[in-house]
């Protein structure tokens, strides 16, 4: 089967990778992995703790702390477009993964007129090994 020839798609998600599942006739297979750049520590080296000069008090928290968190969540969004592009080709996405990562996901989709025809179902599932996600996947489609 060529990567082509696949309408649905499982994605196994969360913040550090995704793992597409393609599904057709009975049979899945992995397409592809994506590496995310979403980094949930970051620590510059050099750089020191985020307390204020005047306070050692963790509650006093610098504007590093703010600037931390535009640079995480402007890794989230690459990684949700990345994603998007890989996702647009195919009819019926099925998301699923141990962390918050699916539903924002999901909620970024439904927000694309893209993707307004197309069918999203969203699974709670653990980590599994790959043959626990291509089962996952044929049996979520052959129901």
């Amino acid at each position: 089967m060529s990567n082509n020839s696949f309408k649905q798609v499982g994605v196994w998600i969360d913040h550090s990778k995704a793992l597409l599942i393609g599904h057709e006739k009975g049979k899945a297979c992995l397409i592809e992995t994506i590496d995310s750049p979403y980094e949930k520590i970051k620590r510059e080296e050099g750089e020191t703790n985020d307390k204020t000069r005047f306070s050692p008090n963790p509650e006093h928290a610098s504007n590093n702390e703010h600037r931390k968190h535009q640079i995480a969540q402007n890794e989230l969004n690459e990684y949700f477009k990345m994603l998007e592009g890989k996702l647009n080709r195919f009819e019926d996405i099925m998301l699923f993964g141990p962390s918050t990562a699916k539903e924002k996901l999901r909620n970024r989709l439904r927000g694309n007129k893209s993707f307004d025809g197309k069918w999203l179902s969203v699974q709670n599932s653990d980590k599994m090994t790959d043959n626990q996600l291509l089962a996952f996947v044929r049996n979520f489609y052959q129901q």
